[in-house]
């Protein structure tokens, strides 16, 4: 059994960086498409897209991963502390922030200009609410 949770734990942790990663990428494509022309759009969109899917893929799997390790290693969530669930609350706000900035991205695609501006709320909400789950994970597990 150790063997298979210390594979979730892996699975777990190059989701994160998948999920961050893609996300960090995203962040970056917004500032050229105002910049570039339509056949150079395009390409972005697609670029986009994937990462976009890459993201959302790596947060199913974060989720997954996270409940199995808690049910598998701990048994569940009795004996975890405070900064578990200060994680568990930041987990859940990231998890909005990706899908209105998912929602918003495809709006943006859709020709929503003004969808921009969400999507990169979104992305500050995720890189803060991201770094605050690793620091409680690190509190809540070391």
């Amino acid at each position: 059994m150790d063997i298979f949770v210390n594979i979730l734990v892996f699975l777990h942790l190059a989701a994160l960086v998948f999920g961050m990663g893609s996300g960090f990428a995203l962040s970056r494509l917004g500032p050229y498409y105002g910049q570039v022309g339509e056949d150079a759009k395009l390409k972005l969109f697609v670029l986009g897209r994937r990462y976009s899917k890459t993201a959302n893929m790596a947060l199913a799997v974060l989720w997954i991963t996270g409940l199995l390790t808690v049910w598998l290693k701990y048994g569940g969530v009795a004996g975890l502390s405070g900064w578990f669930w200060a994680k568990m609350i930041l987990v859940v706000i990231l998890s909005a922030s990706i899908g209105m900035g998912s929602a918003a991205y495809r709006k943006f695609v859709g020709g929503d200009v003004g969808a921009s501006s969400r999507a990169a709320m979104a992305g500050r909400i995720n890189l803060v609410a991201g770094l605050g789950v690793i620091l409680c994970a690190v509190f809540a597990f070391a």
